[in-house]
């Protein structure tokens, strides 16, 4: 197989550690890249449709076990590796909290900005021939790929989705101000991923499956927590069936 068939990156988030990728045809790997900031995660190509390109799949977190969670992550090696490997676009999935009214667990929404409140994270490359990050959050058609291939209508046309350090979960205040500043979903992992894609030149979009209420934001309603492997099985399909169509 040649890297050079590749053009999709599909970064797993909640539950792809563990996922028997079995139904999506592996054709490749797992195998690693060495980097100049460090090793990549275990990489596997993917081909569940013969008559279209594979694409390539990584589990952020660890392969077998949440091995990292997102404020310990190499992110720089794994965006690097997708370079490496000609990736043109890449997808993610995400766990989040719900921060907005309306939003339930298990609701599945596609992220058009993002406010960060990281502190500690590397946002660069610090390369001298990249050009900082800049332009849409999101790639537009990249989004609109995912939208596409949606099951359902976003419950909210333009989310906003919140970026904070981690581990430990927000306080109420905390997402109380969140709220106030237009966020909609939180979750510690798109910076700086996203923004490292942006320096590369790589497409990025991302898909959140909201997994529980936001601190203080389950507004009468049972707390509730999904962290399966029904999020990982829901929506690997779904990037796979956004890769078919930003490959066209």
């Amino acid at each position: 197989m040649n890297s050079h068939d590749v053009s999709t990156l599909i970064m797993g988030g909640t539950a792809a550690y563990g996922l028997d990728l079995t139904p999506w045809r592996p054709v490749q790997g797992p195998f690693t890249l060495q980097t100049p900031y460090g090793e990549s995660p275990p990489i596997t190509l993917l081909q569940p449709d013969p008559g279209q390109p594979p694409v390539a799949f990584c589990s952020r977190h660890g392969r077998d076990a949440l091995q990292h969670s997102a404020a310990f992550l190499n992110h720089r090696a794994v965006i690097w590796a997708a370079k490496m490997l000609g990736i043109s676009t890449i997808f993610s999935w995400n766990g989040v909290g719900a921060i907005a009214e309306g939003l339930e667990v298990g609701n599945l929404v596609t992220p058009a900005d993002l406010i960060d409140f990281t502190r500690k994270r590397i946002t660069t490359f610090g390369h001298p021939d990249l050009r900082p990050a800049s332009g849409p959050t999101f790639h537009p058609a990249a989004r609109a790929a995912i939208i596409a291939s949606l099951p359902n209508p976003n419950p909210i046309p333009i989310p906003t989705y919140v970026c904070t350090e981690g581990p430990r979960l927000e306080t109420e205040a905390e997402i109380e101000l969140y709220r106030r500043a237009g966020a909609d979903v939180v979750g510690m992992t798109l910076s700086p991923e996203i923004f490292l894609a942006q320096e590369l030149g790589i497409r990025y979009a991302s898909l959140c499956y909201v997994t529980n209420y936001a601190t203080g934001r389950a507004l009468g309603r049972a707390p509730k927590r999904q962290f399966g492997p029904v999020v990982a099985r829901t929506c690997l399909p779904i990037l796979i069936r956004a890769a078919a169509l930003i490959d066209h």
